[in-house]
């Protein structure tokens, strides 16, 4: 066994040395050095961590093996994680990452839970990996990356950032609304027989894809509260895909769902917009789903998933959720814009607006050629 942990933590010292290797060798952007700063560290911790087994197992006292083993497997975990994550964002790093690594810079500077982190991104699908004892890292479709009209996107997944920053208290809310959920489902009375066991076990899917929902749901709310209007459009362009699925799902579907019908989700944000007197836009929107759902025919179904008698309460625990995190409300200035002149001292969410401002009056040939010269002004 000692012949195995020492020649398995010889691979690993050769891996992480390689990576640094690597690192070491990339020139990355002057907003990705942050980054790049923590990842060297971890590379260093777990370098060290390897030469301090290999240390170890030349001891060759049998009391330790166990505890080098479990170093090693620790060690592991942690090296499997740098490379599969954390360090491709550095190797595949471009000049085009600076319009997305400003705009999560300042989102992370506009909240004390977030401001240590550095902004780094990646691609992929839009997501996060809130990895808030290291760092997290940001997904992003690489197309979307370089438009302005998306990047509002951005504060939806600052929301699961957020989560992770304050779970415990935003998981008891959470609880609260799943007990909501089940008093709602639970009947009156019960009776012992198969049909009253599957609609037990229904009831506990539901709850249980409540909690999902619920993280869902609270980042759709904090996007909303940072983005404003800019946040309702790229949210309803990007998720709406005329897709079916959009719109409805199978109750075995459902049963395995992490994120709620996007038609609900449209629904609720329409909901909570009007109450930011967002009024005009959350009903366009609306109106603009309602259409396509009729058009393909399809009929409002959540399989008992969702009730309108939720309604109240859902909102009542994003409320509180909300005051708890306290994310960066947007200002009416920054959202009340017909100019397209844009300037470095913009914030992302005046940048956002100008860009859908300019989209709805421009023809799509004279807007691209605006975006363009916009982001160039922007990182200046």
């Amino acid at each position: 066994m000692r012949s195995i942990i020492e020649s398995r933590n010889r691979h690993l010292l050769r891996d992480v040395e390689q990576l640094m290797q690597a690192i070491d060798q990339r020139d990355v952007l002057d907003e990705l050095r942050p980054y790049v700063t923590q990842v060297q560290s971890l590379c260093e911790w777990i370098r060290k961590q390897i030469c301090d087994n290999l240390r170890d197992i030349s001891l060759c006292h049998d009391a330790i093996i166990e505890d080098i083993l479990s170093n090693t497997q620790q060690t592991t975990r942690y090296l499997l994680l740098l490379s599969s994550r954390m360090v491709t964002p550095i190797l595949r790093s471009s000049p085009s990452d600076r319009l997305s690594l400003k705009f999560i810079g300042w989102l992370h500077h506009q909240h004390p839970s977030t401001v240590t982190y550095p902004p780094v991104v990646t691609d992929g699908d839009c997501s996060v990996w809130p990895f808030v004892h290291i760092c997290p890292v940001y997904f992003f479709p690489s197309t979307e990356q370089t438009i302005l009209l998306y990047l509002p996107l951005y504060f939806h997944e600052v929301g699961h950032l957020l989560y992770a920053c304050h779970k415990q208290e935003i998981d008891a809310l959470v609880q609260d609304l799943q007990r909501d959920v089940e008093d709602i489902l639970t009947p009156p009375s019960s009776r012992s027989d198969k049909h009253a066991s599957w609609q037990r076990s229904q009831r506990e899917r539901i709850v249980t894809t409540w909690y999902k929902w619920a993280q869902e749901f609270f980042c759709d709310a904090v996007g909303l509260a940072i983005g404003g209007p800019a946040f309702l459009w790229a949210f309803s362009t990007y998720m709406g895909n005329l897709d079916r699925g959009d719109f409805y799902q199978t109750l075995p579907e459902l049963s395995e769902s992490a994120h709620p019908v996007t038609w609900l989700r449209m629904k609720i944000l329409a909901s909570r917009a009007a109450k930011l007197r967002l009024k005009t836009e959350a009903q366009t929107i609306l109106d603009e789903w309602d259409t396509i759902a009729s058009t393909m025919g399809i009929v409002e179904d959540y399989h008992g998933f969702y009730d309108n008698v939720l309604h109240d309460s859902m909102h009542r625990v994003l409320d509180d959720a909300l005051i708890e995190v306290a994310p960066r409300p947007f200002l009416h200035d920054e959202i009340d814009t017909t100019s397209g002149q844009v300037s470095p001292e913009d914030t992302p969410v005046s940048l956002v607006h100008k860009a859908w401002h300019m989209f709805f009056s421009k023809s799509d040939k004279d807007y691209v050629a605006w975006e363009r010269e916009a982001i160039a002004s922007w990182l200046s």
